[in-house]
């Protein structure tokens, strides 16, 4: 039998259940929604950090924070006091698990586990219908949060990999109020590498290796090196290995709509990591998803259609595009164009920066603190070939 609704959410992660949390508020005036997601249970498979700032949201959910921040390449490090906007770290399981709750307190939203859509949602006479393992169901508007596949994605400019432990040491050696950030693996054509380590307590420790390069690396090719990077760190300590999370981010997803039946249709929208969810030169995401779920909210309870994300301003997105340009084309040169922004740029506008809320002075101090050389090359050549198209 058909299922007739409002909204179907394909898909129930960070963007997923953060756009039913809001829907949930409506009570109701909350539309028919139903979300489905693949999986058969939620586990404790990632962890999202942002910096706290006025407009955070999740921040009672956190697990820890940080104050200080250290950046190191080589023989160089660099320290940043961020007690304004502590770096707040929150598991994935405990989203997972508020969400659901406020999701399961509102009769309008259903949240089905182990359902997968089995064919593409085809349009027919103003519903969309889609055939699931559950049933078909049919509904007058989708938010999509699947990844796109590969092949719309193969002009992303920079793949962030990542391969994380969270462990547990034998002894007392970590510092549970500073997290260091970068801790650059040495300088090489292939990629940009470095460490980034999340010390929760003087025992224990999210410690991850990460690559920003101009393909996608599979955690087998990751092991390796934060394998070595562990047995530095602890110096011969004993150790455990409580939890593995890895993943893979685009930066600088291309504008490209996955198919025509989806270009004219404003009841249908892609979201999520694929389609523009991450900050494009860091990857960061979960508070901008959480900001776009916000705004999706009131744009359906308003007039009934949801939203994708929107477009950064002209100013940041042109940085941004430069920046991924510049260390995809040398990324020999990426440590060190990173520890300028931290030793150059004063700790409070680079967070602005990095956190899209920053000002014209932030912007400017950011530019002014990296090379002038390969960040021109680029601009001239994006510039000549804008003018030969």
């Amino acid at each position: 039998m058909q299922t007739d609704l409002d909204l179907v959410i394909i898909g129930a992660g960070c963007a997923g259940l953060g756009l039913g949390v809001e829907l949930a508020k409506f009570n109701n005036e909350t539309p028919k929604t139903l979300l489905l997601e693949s999986r058969e249970e939620y586990q404790n498979d990632r962890t999202w950090c942002f910096w706290k700032g006025p407009n955070s949201v999740y921040s009672e959910l956190i697990s820890h924070q940080w104050t200080k921040l250290i950046v190191r390449f080589a023989k160089e490090e660099i320290s940043c006091d961020c007690s304004f906007a502590p770096y707040q770290i929150l598991p994935s399981s405990t989203f997972y698990d508020f969400a659901k709750q406020v999701i399961d307190q509102n009769s309008k939203l259903t949240l089905q586990m182990g359902n997968k859509v089995l064919k593409e949602p085809l349009y027919q006479e103003g519903w969309w219908h889609i055939e699931t393992q559950f049933g078909p169901i049919r509904t007058k508007t989708v938010v999509d949060t699947r990844p796109k596949p590969y092949q719309f994605l193969k002009k992303t400019k920079l793949w962030q990999s990542f391969l994380g432990y969270e462990i547990e040491s034998s002894r007392a050696i970590f510092d549970p109020s500073t997290a260091q950030l970068m801790d650059f693996f040495h300088a090489n054509r292939k990629f940009i590498g470095f460490n980034y380590i999340l010390p929760q307590t003087a025992r224990k420790a999210l410690i991850e290796f990460t690559v920003f390069a101009d393909k996608p690396y599979l955690p087998d090719e990751l092991k390796n090196q934060l394998d070595q990077s562990i047995r530095e760190y602890l110096n011969g300590s004993d150790f455990k290995i409580s939890r593995t999370e890895s993943g893979i981010i685009p930066m600088g997803v291309p504008s490209v709509n996955l198919d025509q039946r989806y270009q004219n249709n404003q009841g249908y929208v892609h979201v999520g990591l694929t389609a523009g969810g991450a900050r494009a030169s860091t990857g960061y995401a979960f508070q901008r998803i959480q900001k776009w779920a916000v705004d999706c909210a009131q744009a359906i309870k308003h007039n009934g259609l949801p939203i994708s994300h929107t477009v950064g301003s002209f100013l940041l997105t042109k940085m941004d595009d430069i920046f991924l340009n510049v260390i995809r084309n040398n990324p020999e040169l990426g440590p060190t164009l990173f520890m300028h922004l931290f030793k150059k740029v004063k700790t409070k506008r680079l967070v602005r920066f990095l956190t899209d809320t920053g000002n014209i002075l932030d912007y400017i101090a950011v530019v002014r603190a990296l090379p002038v050389t390969p960040f021109l090359k680029v601009f001239f050549s994006d510039f000549n070939k804008n003018e030969q198209n």
